[in-house]
């Protein structure tokens, strides 16, 4: 809205007879550099590509004028002409009301963001138009541009003859045989097909999450099946194609998510492969995957270092002469499936109060992560190995424990790995 001022570079102000304003125009990204009054509106020269906007009372503006130079710094009237002073470099342009015989239009760089194919360019407007193109794959037109194309005359479609390239840019050639304005031509829109280069998909990332965390598509939104079958992004109807995936636990399991791009836009599909450490050839888990993770069944595997392939493919949206693919190789993954070894060391040894029990845990695939201790059914707390750090395949606890009263009495242990596998022990006594 032009009557938001918090983020203005420019403004211009409508004074009022009643002496109140209104804000004829406002803009975030362009500089105001000159103003000049005009019957039923004003005349903005600015630093954006030295373009003059013509604004009306009511607020509505147009391109008027673009030049070649960095800013309009000033504008004067004499007569019905308009003189244009620009700075940067400093240049003198007329313009008014009067007509002449020829005039040409130049389009703004039109980003195609690949190295394209060009296919024909159509157009609307009355008069004798004609148009012609040239291509590059710079941002700003420089001499390792194309030249300009022969002009193409046929309004209902012409094959463009510019170079294979990411940038386009096409200009308009408008004539008149007469003076009068009603025979002056008139371009109302010019439109071109192109035909990107298709690029290889980017596996970007791969994460995998800790074991025993699996992932679940959410319920999906129903989409109306005619609007992919007209070819529609399901997105310009409000609804979300594909939904964040639920987490669930599941023992064993290793998700991996990943993030891919396409720079053509395409639809993807997705295959995951696996290998051993230390193996050389993948072997196909599953393929066809449209969404973005796969949760592996760790029991499925042996335990052992494995890691993971994601391939993308745009196939979906391209001939398969022409479909590519690309892909990325996780980080080594442990698989473990094997819950640690408890033993009790020796007999429980009785001092009063004072009970000392001993036990051993091993893992064979993995390391000790952390280990609990319940006494006769309470509640679990941590206890620390002897060496005071859980880090190792093998580890021993010797607990100090005050336990009171006669009779039978139970101390419990459970270990875990660093795969969340859990093994336990319990060793029961009399005092």
């Amino acid at each position: 809205s032009r009557n938001e001022l918090s983020n203005a570079r420019s403004a211009v102000f409508h004074i009022l007879s009643d002496g109140s304003t209104d804000i004829l125009w406002s803009s975030t990204s362009v500089i105001g550099f000159s103003v000049l009054a005009t019957p039923g509106g004003v005349l903005i020269g600015t630093s954006d590509k030295g373009r003059v906007y013509s604004v009306t009372d009511n607020g509505r503006d147009t391109l008027l004028l673009q030049s070649s130079e960095g800013q309009i710094s000033s504008l004067v009237t004499r007569g019905t002409d308009v003189f244009a002073a620009s700075s940067n470099q400093g240049k003198l342009i007329r313009f008014g009301a009067a007509t002449v015989n020829e005039g040409s239009y130049e389009s703004p760089v039109r980003d195609a963001r690949v190295v394209s194919s060009w296919g024909k360019i159509w157009w609307r407007g009355t008069g004798p138009i004609e148009l012609q193109t040239r291509s590059g794959n710079s941002d700003r037109p420089d001499k390792t541009w194309s030249d300009w194309s022969a002009r193409y005359t046929d309004s209902s479609g012409s094959q463009i003859d510019s170079p294979k390239a990411r940038f386009i840019q096409w200009r308009a050639v408008l004539r008149s045989s007469t003076a009068s304005i009603r025979a002056e031509p008139k371009l109302d829109d010019v439109s071109l097909a192109y035909l990107p280069r298709n690029v290889a998909p980017e596996v970007l990332a791969i994460n995998v999450l800790p074991s025993g965390v699996a992932l679940q598509p959410q319920i999906q939104i129903q989409i109306d099946p005619n609007i992919e079958a007209a070819g529609l992004d399901a997105s310009l109807f409000g609804l979300v194609v594909q939904a964040p995936p639920r987490r669930l636990y599941q023992r064993g399991a290793r998700s991996l998510q990943w993030q891919a791009e396409d720079r053509n836009g395409d639809t993807l599909e997705y295959a995951v492969y696996y290998r051993p450490l230390n193996e050389t050839n993948f072997r196909l888990l599953k393929d066809h995957i449209r969404e973005v993770f796969y949760t592996v069944d760790g029991a499925s595997l042996a335990d052992g270092r494995y890691v993971f392939r994601v391939v993308a493919s745009d196939a979906l949206d391209n001939p398969a002469a022409v479909a590519l693919s690309g892909d990325r190789i996780s980080e080594p993954v442990d698989i473990d499936n094997t819950p640690p070894v408890v033993r009790s060391v020796g007999q429980v040894q009785i001092t009063g109060d004072h009970v000392r029990a001993v036990f051993d845990v091993e893992d064979t695939t993995g390391r000790v992560k952390r280990a609990d201790v319940s006494v006769d059914g309470s509640a679990w707390r941590e206890v620390f190995p002897d060496d005071g750090i859980a880090d190792s395949a093998k580890e021993r606890y010797s607990l100090d424990l005050n336990i009171s009263g006669a009779g039978e009495h139970t101390i419990s242990l459970r270990a875990f790995d660093n795969s969340n596998n859990v093994g336990n022990i319990s060793v029961t006594f009399r005092r």
